[in-house]
């Protein structure tokens, strides 16, 4: 069987920013459990990072100053990572059917800091949408066809945005498909996702925006899976 692994073609430095982005959203309102630190160090073994990085990842999960989560946006700041990440935090968000206004406003907030125009959020809001939509298989979402089938791909490069690291990066898509193949087990833990990242941010407005829905929800086309709740009690939709 052909390895695949996350995040190909970018650096070490620049898979452990987005990881630990991820991280520190996922466990933003409280230190993450040793279940949660498990599912981590899955995501770290199935993008190759090395132990230094790997350790910058644990230790954003487990912080809860929101001090390395600015540390990991810093980074993205100038990565191509930024608008996989920024993709898949707008995926994460709808995946619940509850994408409300003031947790739209923060998500744009959130591409504002990493210097994502208005241009590009809204090609990379369409493209959620639309690949939401498409019922096909996860890995054939992470093919430049499949952009091309969306009719987005010219209108993405005009915009400055790189699709072939985008759909490199898509950790939404190519995560899970991935994962599913080395984990067994499912949390069934609730978690606040943006919860804190406001105040990371420099914004002090708090809470993010709860219920934001799993790191498979364009896996499934947007509809969740269930009642299940958190990222990572939600990364194989209950699957055992």
């Amino acid at each position: 069987m052909e390895t695949t692994t996350v995040l190909q073609g970018y650096t070490d430095r620049e898979k452990g920013a987005y990881l630990g982005a991820i991280a520190s959203i996922a466990t933003a309102d409280h230190e993450a459990s040793e279940e949660e630190l498990e599912y981590i160090t899955a995501l770290c073994d199935a993008a190759g990072i090395s132990d230094q990085q790997k350790q910058t990842v644990e230790r954003a999960a487990t912080e809860l100053s929101g001090e390395e989560l600015q540390r990991c946006l810093d980074i993205l700041k100038t990565s191509e990572l930024k608008y996989s990440l920024v993709t898949d935090i707008i995926t994460f968000s709808k995946s619940d059917s509850n994408y409300g206004e003031q947790e739209q406003q923060r998500v744009k907030e959130i591409s504002e800091y990493l210097g994502v125009d208005k241009k590009q959020f809204s090609l990379l809001d369409e493209f959620t949408d639309k690949a939401a939509a498409e019922d096909i298989p996860a890995e054939e979402k992470v093919k430049p066809s499949f952009l091309s089938s969306l009719g987005l791909t010219d209108k993405m490069k005009s915009a400055g945005i790189n699709t072939g690291g985008l759909l490199k990066g898509l950790l939404g898509m190519a995560g899970p498909f991935i994962l599913s193949r080395m984990l067994s087990g499912s949390l069934r833990k609730g978690g606040n996702m943006l919860g804190g990242l406001g105040g990371a941010l420099g914004g002090g407005t708090g809470g993010m925006g709860g219920g934001l829905g799993s790191i498979i929800g364009m896996l499934s086309g947007g509809r969740g899976f269930g009642n299940a709740g958190g990222l990572f009690g939600r990364l194989l939709g209950g699957r055992r």
